[in-house]
């Protein structure tokens, strides 16, 4: 195979689509292998049921004759007998061999064949881009893709492996902070307290809970629930939304019910404000709305922040030995009944949701207090015990299932993985940071993939 050839392979899958569009896909006339015209009538239907030939019920034309069976597609002609086809009955109707390009063997089934490669109405450099907007609705993103096929799944999956520990380590730096040599647990927790906050802001609205969590420290947090013992549910509810700058008065704008809410929840902020003395809150300028979803809307975030902080973070017994939310929700279904039917004081959600759903609070805890718990154990004094939790915790992150939906994943699983998924966080993170750090930054000879194709003859991008 010729890495600077994009139509030198493809994964099967392309195959389906180039055979499914062929119109577009292929010249006219068709030709079969030995140079004779084929009329192709109807493709047939898709098999998508596990055994038997890819279509069935193709009709192809040839010799003045028209045929009706299955047709078969590989890579090479020798794939009939790679996968056994030439003894199994379900292979017996098969008119038509497709394949991407021959071979020296020219082993196949007794049928005519059609090498696709000599009949692509597209110069190789436009196939990738053709097929990937067909299938994606987008070109390629990754510099060495269609190229890294030419590289062993088994290598690109270790390459993900191993950046997804590099990735560990960046997460955990993150709560370390190395440069200000943070070494007590206190800090830790602050930190962890910190990250999370910012995590609850998604992209928009991550600089105002930044803010939010250092205008509301965890001392803070600790003076605010030993000073208003009495319904701490409503006086964390006060207390952030009026730092937040997002407690309005009430009025005719609002429903009784929200009125009655409004009321105790200014009596409380009030109450606070006298005993605190903020010498600032934010503003509600500050805070991003637009082109936000209904359920991720900033109210909703510090109503969540909220009920965190009472739940945990302003609990004096609250330390990396006590549970925190791991894989369930923050906030059980029923806690908070107005913020799981509102997205704001006067606009309400078409159906109940919970105020953090399972992706946000798996990342929560992956990304932020996993890490934190093993910076916290590197603070303890080296021995067989403190490796041996370490590695579980370890473990742990890297094994757990991901349910990220983000867009860098599903661009490595199509341009890297041959549409294989990623499964588990460790081989996510690897995706992130080979994206983010290599493939964004066109810094393909210094990634193991890269360097690898570079070896071979290809030549990145903007390079000759």
């Amino acid at each position: 195979m010729n890495p600077r050839n994009p139509g030198s392979s493809l994964p099967e899958s392309f195959l389906r689509e180039i055979w499914k569009d062929h119109t577009n896909f292929l010249v006219t006339p068709v030709l079969l292998s030995d140079g004779s015209p084929v009329h192709l009538i109807d493709c047939g239907v898709e098999n998508t049921h596990r055994g038997g030939p890819d279509f069935l019920g193709a009709r192809i034309a040839m010799d003045g004759m028209q045929l009706s069976g299955d047709v078969e597609l590989h890579i090479t002609p020798d794939g009939w007998l790679a996968h056994k086809h030439d003894g199994d009955a379900r292979y017996s109707n098969v008119v038509l061999h497709v394949v991407l390009e021959d071979s020296e063997e020219r082993v196949g089934p007794p049928v005519p064949q059609l090498i696709l490669r000599d009949n692509l109405a597209f110069n190789r450099a436009d196939l990738w881009d053709a097929l990937f907007r067909k299938l994606y609705d987008r070109s390629p993103e990754l510099p060495c893709f269609p190229h890294n096929i030419l590289v062993p799944m088994r290598f690109k999956r270790k390459v993900l492996e191993q950046f997804g520990q590099a990735r560990l380590e960046e997460l955990i730096d993150r709560v370390t902070l190395p440069e200000t040599e943070i070494v007590s647990e206190a800090q830790l927790l602050e930190r962890a307290y910190q990250l999370t906050m910012d995590a609850l802001g998604y992209s928009q609205n991550r600089a105002p809970f930044r803010e939010l969590s250092s205008l509301l420290p965890l001392s803070r947090l600790r003076f605010v629930r030993n000073s208003f013992s009495e319904n701490t549910s409503i006086t964390f509810e006060a207390l952030f939304f009026g730092v937040a700058g997002l407690l309005p008065k009430p009025s005719l704008a609002f429903d009784n019910d929200t009125n009655e809410y409004l009321l105790e929840l200014n009596a409380r902020w009030n109450a606070i404000q006298q005993s605190l003395r903020f010498p600032e809150v934010l503003a509600e300028h500050e805070w991003a709305f637009f082109r936000i979803r209904p359920a991720n809307s900033p109210h909703r975030r510090v109503a969540l922040a909220a009920a965190l902080a009472e739940k945990y973070f302003s609990r004096e017994d609250w330390d990396f030995r006590r549970d925190f939310f791991e894989r369930g929700p923050i906030v059980n279904t029923g806690e908070r009944p107005f913020w799981e039917s509102h997205t704001s004081f006067s606009a309400g959600l078409p159906a109940p949701q919970s105020l953090l759903g399972e992706e946000r609070g798996s990342a929560i805890w992956l990304n932020v207090i996993l890490p934190a718990r093993i910076a916290r154990l590197r603070t303890e004094p080296e021995s067989p015990s403190q490796r041996q939790r370490e590695r579980a915790l370890i473990e742990e992150w890297g094994s757990a299932r991901t349910m990220s939906s983000a867009k860098y994943l599903s661009v490595i699983e199509q341009e890297l993985l041959e549409g294989e998924n990623v499964s588990s966080v460790r081989s996510e993170q690897g995706a992130l940071l080979l994206q983010r750090n290599f493939c964004q930054k066109l810094r393909c000879s210094e990634c193991p993939i890269g360097h690898r194709l570079i070896e071979k003859g290809w030549k990145p991008l903007g390079k000759v």
